[in-house]
């Protein structure tokens, strides 16, 4: 046991760094009437039908209407054996490069794609099939197919072909190219509306009650992008290690399967079995999802401004703050309102059973199927803890999770709580790297929200963070003989927004895990000590702080072994009326038009600050039946999966009861006015106060009761 185990800690890690491409298909095709396109047929029959999220791969009868909901941002074409990049195409490595990096040349590993096509620049995401229609008026058969993104009528190529008989031996069609055994009718519609990005035709009905249809999406040039109906299990298995991520028939983007048939030219096993009885007004017919990683994709109600609104565009929206870092900058990639997700139902019980979730949020350059995406992970934080595991894309792979990225991540919990049965009490929030820089920030910003909190190698919010700034640290480093492959940026903040290291006090009530390399080369040993010197001056904070001292960046994620990060969040379940608040928020990281906003925390609301900056709040009501708690600092050394050196505060012995008292006290600064929870505190008419405050203050309280005080101390009675 030390005092200050924090000082121990960067002792010893000094210490150890001292010492240590399609075929045309030119048979005949029939020429099906387009209609107008982009307007259903029948808007009543297709009404039910307009679902706001669902699972990437499902074939669903809804209202009579057969509807087929595909993965988006999957269309990536055939894989031919190459290893592609990320498709924003502004990976790690070009990034690198452009500061002095030798392996500039080498591709982007952290979310490549199986398939290796591409399309020109301004014409992306125009063959990412988002959901294809088939409805039935008589004897015609009507296909809507709509389009992620669409600019020119003729763009993209929209394609079906149909086994009429139900009988493999008896058809020789191809479609566009591509072997469909059965097949012996093919119809391609090739005008689409680019207002709607609707692309719409008919087709005659087969003369059977039951038939069998392939459908397919190509750039104008004819070359397939995209497969319809490739079920919920389609695959993204790069995962979150380097390894996995150079194999060239692995991606991470849901299209691994897909890739592979249009490499081999045979789609003939993504198909749907059409039963025209079905194809009646009145019967819905829902689709079954079983355990295991899914695609999740959700209608947000929000555009990237500045970009084209649909789909993705490779250069990326800079963020607000316009910050040019050549590394990991804020820039947003996936622009339009379907936006997908990355989630894992474990094994055990049924898809109904009530569970805790976690969020999981990835680093930069990586996206929705990296580290979620693991063995480990999944046994250890999804099987063994029966916890739903969820992972934004957030906007892309640079959008540092705050602002329109931030927006994602807390869309994402709304549709997961709206989808799974999940225990509220139970939510925790983690991620590595720059996951784990935006999973602190949002348990920092929302602490009413959360049960606990796992950050691997977080980026602290600054380069510059450092215990012992001018100190022996810098010289340490600057005496280091193997220097960094590339300089770093002048930009010290990269793509945060705000030194989230300056608000861990808020972390009162969610108890965290925070695991460090030594050896980083990018979240480096400075700023990770500072981190633990911050949790360790804290109040009240309860955390694990672990410097595993021969890891680099990469190396836990490398390793996939979580488990005593996860085993420390088996039982935490959320405060959700604690008796002391510590927070502190800007309102500078507020986004009106994105409905965000960061002023609420427990039964403090309405926070309103008096000028720019920082507002700091630190109150205690003693009215609630409470408990005094002890803790005991300390600091160990343990394996797992790497040596490390731990810090840590626990709860010291058992909890004390401590008599009620109907009195609050509350230290301010910079803050203008607040409303206060009445029932939530138990705080009641007379409640006495002692307040301070570094200028004029408002309480309003939900009785009805309101205190306007004045800059210094203030004492009274409600």
């Amino acid at each position: 046991m030390h005092k200050n185990p924090n000082k121990t800690l960067i002792a010893l890690t000094l210490s150890v760094l001292l010492t240590a491409c399609g075929t045309e298909d030119n048979s005949l095709t029939n020429t099906p009437s387009t209609g107008n396109p982009g307007t259903p047929v029948n808007p009543q029959e297709t009404a039910q039908c307009n679902e706001n999220s669902w699972f990437g791969g499902v074939t669903e009868i809804c209202n009579g209407v057969l509807v087929y909901r595909d993965y988006v941002y999957d269309d990536y074409g055939a894989d031919t054996g190459l290893i592609s990049p990320s498709p924003a195409l502004l990976n790690l490595a070009t990034r690198a490069g452009q500061l002095g990096n030798p392996l500039a040349n080498t591709p982007g590993l952290l979310s490549p794609t199986a398939g290796d096509s591409r399309y020109p620049k301004g014409a992306e995401s125009t063959a990412d099939l988002v959901e294809l229609r088939l409805s039935r008026q008589g004897n015609t058969f009507t296909a809507s197919f709509e389009m992620n993104a669409l600019y020119e009528a003729g763009q993209t190529i929209a394609a079906i072909a149909v086994d009429t008989d139900n009988n493999p031996a008896t058809g020789d069609k191809t479609l566009l190219g591509l072997q469909v055994t059965g097949a012996d009718v093919v119809y391609e519609f090739n005008t689409g509306n680019p207002q709607n990005n609707l692309i719409t035709g008919t087709f005659p009905a087969p003369a059977g009650n039951t038939f069998k249809m392939w459908a397919v999406t190509a750039k104008a040039d004819r070359e397939v992008m995209n497969v319809a109906f490739r079920g919920a299990d389609e695959e993204a298995g790069a995962e979150g290690t380097i390894p996995a991520q150079v194999l060239p028939n692995k991606g991470n983007w849901w299209e691994d399967k897909q890739a592979a048939a249009l490499g081999a030219g045979d789609i003939s096993e993504f198909f749907a079995q059409v039963d025209t009885g079905k194809l009646t007004p009145g019967i819905t017919e829902k689709a079954a999802v079983d355990a295991g990683f899914k695609q999740r994709v959700y209608t947000s109600k929000y555009t990237v401004p500045n970009s084209t609104g649909e789909g993705m565009v490779l250069q990326g929206i800079l963020g607000r703050e316009k910050l040019e870092s050549t590394f990991c900058g804020q820039t947003f990639h996936f622009v339009g309102k379907y936006q997908p997700y990355g989630v894992y139902i474990p094994k055990n019980g049924n898809f109904d059973d009530q569970r805790s979730l976690q969020v999981i949020m990835h680093g930069c350059e990586a996206n929705h199927a990296s580290q979620i995406n693991q063995p480990g992970m999944q046994a250890q934080f999804g099987d063994q803890l029966d916890r739903v595991l969820v992972s934004p894309l957030g906007r892309g792979p640079y959008g540092f999770f705050s602002d329109l990225s931030e927006r994602d991540v807390l869309d994402v919990l709304d549709d997961a709580l709206n989808t799974f049965n999940i225990d509220e009490e139970r939510v925790l929030v983690g991620g590595y790297s720059m996951g784990g820089y935006g999973s602190t920030r949002l348990a920092a910003l929302y602490p009413d929200r959360f049960a606990g909190l796992s950050n691997w190698v977080g980026f602290t919010g600054s380069i510059l963070n450092t215990p012992l700034l001018g100190d022996t640290l810098i010289q340490v480093e600057d005496a280091l003989t193997a220097p960094l492959p590339f300089k770093l940026p002048v930009n010290s903040r990269i793509g945060g927004l705000g030194n989230i290291s300056n608000y861990l006090g808020n972390l009162r009530h969610i108890p965290g895990t925070h695991s460090y390399g030594a050896l980083d080369e990018l979240v480096q040993v400075n700023t990770g000590l500072d981190w633990a010197f911050k949790l360790g001056q804290t109040d009240g904070v309860i955390y694990e702080f672990y410097m595993h001292l021969v890891a680099e960046h990469l190396t836990l994620i490398a390793l996939d072994d979580w488990q005593k990060e996860a085993e420390f969040t088996r039982n935490l379940k959320r405060v959700k009326n604690p008796g002391r608040i510590t927070y502190k928020t800007n309102e500078a990281f507020a986004f009106p038009e994105y409905e965000i906003k960061h002023d609420k925390a427990y039964w403090l609301s309405n926070i309103k600050g008096r000028g720019e900056g920082d507002i700091s709040m630190d109150v205690e009501s003693f009215a609630c039946a409470r408990t005094t708690l002890s803790f005991e600092n300390g600091q160990t050394l343990g394996n797992g999966p790497v040596p490390f050196v731990q810090t840590f505060r626990r709860l010291a012995g058992l909890p004390v009861q401590a008599a009620s008292n109907n009195r609050f006290t509350a230290t301010f600064s910079n803050l203008a006015s607040v409303d206060v929870d009445t029932v939530a505190s138990c705080l009641q008419n007379g409640a006495a106060y002692t307040v301070n405050s570094d200028g004029p203050v408002v309480l309003k309280f939900s009785n009805g009761k309101t205190l306007n005080l004045p800059a210094g101390t203030s004492t009274g009675n409600l």
